[in-house]
Formats: structure tokens, sequence, C-alpha cells
């Protein structure tokens, strides 16, 4: 097992999901602006409009200079944020699609580079050229989106690999053409109200924004409606069992990720629609407003799908805490929660050495609350806070209110508490053997009190 990250003031889980949805909003209108300029650039040369050039060159150079650099950026830092907050989960998919990967980097080389050329090529190649560099650019972005489509679709519908283990089964996963198709729908609805912000930049008079505007409105609205209707009758459908459970389970999905994803849904409708009825009503604040309350709906909609795999982080074979609980894993890998409950999990965890401990053996020295804090902190902190480290802006379902909610404040209830646990579908009962469940019990009552001094009493825990 790897060292874990609980994260400082913000939660771990916290810090990876902005970085990701910020990516996910940078890299879906970066894909669908690719397809929606080529047909904005046919436009202009079948019908010789040669104004339209002027929002190409403004939608190319924010592309250039925000989407493909911050766009990128957060992509790196999704790679940094995972690999700290869950090691093991993302080896797991390394091994499994490094190939996949690989292709994935190949198109996207040809996306930061393309949109380079494309828009220092205005006007030094002929139009033909130009638009046909617009379609190698366009194609390409949908390369990378169809291949992280799949590695994400693995993660919670790995389908047929969890008996096989072969890649192209975890690739072409019962969810990858439903949230294919719909999330390169929804994106048309996010690149039009960049285009909205783009062209309500230009002067009020320019027929270009008097043009783009009201083409973005349907572009976007229809890419909207039928993005829902692909999510709500298509991919919600192709989803096990396990997840639609938990789609109606308020304590595994909080009610709040589905305002924000109405809210972004409806206010990404009504932006579209003015633009469709009174264009000159939008102008570039309304689209960054836009903008801004669709990265609120993205939020909803991606921690939406990320808990739907809970407890897992990849379902039916690896938790959230990185331990594999699959009886019948792929590619001969042993289920490990059997022998971790028998053998123990302290004498695993290489990095578990008290401070100031003396001894070759991972537990030496290490007192019963520290013996606690360990486990609790692996098994428990991918998904809750356990201390005040990461209860920044409430953080992330603290154990600490929760046990006092349900009444569990001391050691002995905590421990009844944990050997329940198993009758949740969204948490996996915690391993190891009696005495280290003990230990955590009597860890957990610590943060109770640090939370709620009227806890405290004589002699207790401080």
């Amino acid at each position: 097992m790897y060292p874990v990250w609980e994260g400082y003031l913000i939660h771990s889980a916290i810090v990876v999901a902005i970085i990701a949805v910020a990516h996910v909003l940078f890299s879906h209108v970066t894909v669908a602006a690719t397809w929606f300029n080529w047909w904005v650039e046919r436009k202009a040369l079948l019908e010789n409009k040669p104004y339209l050039q002027d929002y190409l060159k403004a939608s190319a150079l924010r592309l250039l200079m925000l989407a493909y650099t911050l766009g990128a950026m957060f992509g790196v830092g999704i790679w940094f944020s995972v690999t700290a907050s869950n090691p093991r989960g993302i080896s797991t998919l390394i091994h499994n699609f490094v190939f996949y990967w690989a292709a994935e980097w190949f198109w996207f080389i040809i996306d930061v580079f393309g949109i380079a050329v494309y828009y220092y090529t205005f006007g030094r190649v002929t139009p033909k050229t130009h638009a046909r560099i617009g379609l190698i650019l366009a194609l390409a972005a949908s390369g990378t989106l169809a291949i992280i489509v799949g590695i994400l679709g693995f993660k919670l519908t790995p389908g047929a690999w969890l008996q096989t283990g072969l890649s192209l089964d975890g690739f072409y996963n019962p969810s990858f053409w439903p949230m294919l198709f719909a999330r390169f729908a929804l994106m048309f609805a996010l690149t039009a109200l960049y285009a909205l912000l783009v062209a309500g930049s230009l002067p009020k008079d320019h027929p270009a924004r008097q043009e783009v505007i009201p083409l973005a409105g349907k572009v976007g609205l229809v890419g909207l409606l039928l993005g829902s209707a692909l999510v709500v009758f298509w991919y919600v459908p192709s989803l096990h069992e396990h997840a639609k459970t938990l789609l109606r389970i308020p304590q595994a999905i909080q009610p709040v990720f589905y305002i924000k994803m109405a809210a972004g849904v409806i206010a990404s409708g009504l932006v579209l629609i003015t633009a469709i009825l009174s264009p000159k009503r939008v102008s570039a604040p309304l689209g960054y407003l836009a903008l801004a309350l669709a990265f609120l709906g993205l939020f909803g909609a991606e921690r939406t799908r990320e808990v739907l795999r809970k407890p897992d982080v990849i379902y039916g074979y690896m938790g959230s805490n990185q331990i594999i609980y699959a009886e019948k894993a792929p590619r001969g890998i042993k289920a490990e929660a059997p022998r971790l409950n028998e053998e123990g999990v302290l004498q695993r965890l290489p990095f578990a050495v008290a401070p100031g401990a003396k001894g070759a053996g991972p537990t030496s020295g290490l007192d019963p609350v520290e013996a606690g804090r360990v486990l609790v902190t692996l098994q428990c902190s991918s998904c809750h806070t356990v201390s005040k480290n990461t209860a920044f802006l409430g953080g992330l379902r603290p154990l600490p209110p929760l046990l006092k909610r349900r009444g569990m404040t001391d050691a002995p209830a905590i421990r009844a508490y944990l050997e329940a646990i198993g009758g949740f579908p969204y948490m996996h009962p915690p391993v190891g053997t009696s005495e280290e469940k003990e230990y955590m019990a009597m860890y957990l009552e610590k943060p109770i009190k640090e939370f709620f001094p009227e806890l405290r009493t004589e002699g207790g825990a401080k």
C-alpha cells in the first residue's frame, strides 16, 4: 500500500474534483469549438461571407491562449492529483490502458500543434486549405474525447473486464457509447456559450456578431436538449443496478448535486434561447456568467458520476481505499480483504511507523490510538473528513458529525457501528483484525470530542 494523501484544509477529493471539472470545461469547449468553427468557416466559403473570418480569428486566438493552455495544464494537474490521492487506482488504469493513453497523446499532439497552425495560417493559405486544417483539428480533438470516455466509463462500468481482464472489454464497456454521444451533444451547448462570449465581444454592428449569436444559440440548444435526453434515456439505463440504487439514496448523492445540474441546464437553456430570440441582448459578460453557471452544472454532474461507483474507485474490483475486493479478480489477482481480515492491515503498511519508534516492524511503538488513526485514514479518508486537517468549508462527509448524529460517541458504540457498515450499499465494511477495529473505534472517539467539546469528560480524549 502507498501512503495516504488526506489533504490539508481542503479534502483531497475536492482538490481532484475542482481540477478535473475545470479540465472538462476547457476540453469540452475545445472539442466542439473545432467543429463549430469548421462549420462557420465552410459557411463563410459557400455563402461568400468573408466577415465571418473575424469571428473565427477571435475564437481561435482564445482557444490557443486560454483553452489549450489552461486546459492542458489542468489535464496535467489531474495526473498529479489523482496519483497522490489514489495511486493504486491510477496504476490499474495505466496497466490496462497504457497504449490507449499513448494514442490519446498522439491525438492531443495534433491538437496542440494544430490550433497554432490553424490560427497562424489565417490569410497565409487558401481558404479551402485552411478549412481542411480546421477539419483535421476537429477530428483529432474528437479522437481524444473517444479514448478518454472509454477509460472513464471503465471505472464505473467495467463490464466483461471483471471476468476476462481484457483491456478491450474494459474500454468498450456498457456505458461507452451512451457516454460518448451524450458528452458530444452536451459539448455543443458549452461551445455555444463560448461562441456567445466571443461573438459578444465583437462590435455591436459587426455582421459576424449578428449572424454567429443566433446560430450558436440554435446549435447549443439542440445539443443541450439532445444531450440531456441521451443521459436520461440511454446513459442512465446502461448503468448497473448498484449505480441506479445510489441515484435514489440521498446519503450517497446529496440533493445539492441535482440542484447544481438543474441550475446549469436551466441557465444555459435560458441564455441560448435569448441568443435565438434577442441576439442583441447577448454580450461577453453574459457569456462569462453562463459559462460560470455551466461550470456548477458540470461539477454536479461529474461528482454524481464519480459517486455512482462508490464505494469503489473501479466498480466491482478496487475500493476507494485502494483495497481489492473482487472475489474473482481478473488476471489472477486475488482479493485482499479476506487476507487483511485474517492477517491484519498494519503488517502490510511499511510507512505506518510511529515517530521515534524503534524496531524494524511497521507496528513497533504504535499506541492503539495512533494505530487507529493510521487505519481510519487509510480506509475512510478517501470519502470522509476524518480529522480537522481537512475540515475547511465543512469538509467532505465529515465522520465526527456523522457519528454524533447517530449517537455513536464512545469507542464501544463506534465499534458496533463499524461492524454494521457492511449493510450500506455505498460503503465497504472496514477490514482488519478484531483488534485493529478496536483501534479504529478508539481513534474515532478522539476527533468526535475535538469537534464537539461538550462531549469531553474528565480524563477523556482531548
